[in-house]
């Protein structure tokens, strides 16, 4: 990770971030529908997975700006630089998960409180 350069196209990082994103928004329109709300309950439901998904692609891109940035600056051995590699993607999957949850959860509980 810390030896490639990148030119140009799309890393396995990018499309994470991209799920990480788009997993909230998913989930939120999904607990929307399943409610039977109407246009604004929908609109209430993609705004809510939009702010959960924009939280989960900044703390992504966090992330790599931190863990990368160390792999570059310091010197570390192969087997440290796959170990923090592998516990990136472990972090990865589970943020996808949570915010797939966190979006679904609270845009269930945002229109019970409206309904």
């Amino acid at each position: 990770m810390s030896e490639q350069s990148q030119t140009g196209g799309v890393t396995l990082w990018d499309l994470l971030t991209l799920i990480s994103f788009v997993v909230p928004i998913s989930t939120a329109f999904a607990e929307g529908k399943a409610s039977h709300v109407r246009l604004i309950g929908c609109l209430l439901a993609i705004s809510i997975g939009l702010l959960v998904g924009v939280c989960c692609a900044v703390c992504m891109r966090i992330a790599l700006l931190r863990v990368g940035g160390y792999l570059v600056r310091t010197k570390v051995s192969a087997r440290a630089s796959l170990w923090y590699s592998g516990s990136m993607l472990i972090g990865a999957f589970i943020l996808i998960v949570f915010g797939g949850f966190a979006g679904g959860w609270l845009t269930g509980n945002m229109l019970r409180l409206l309904s």
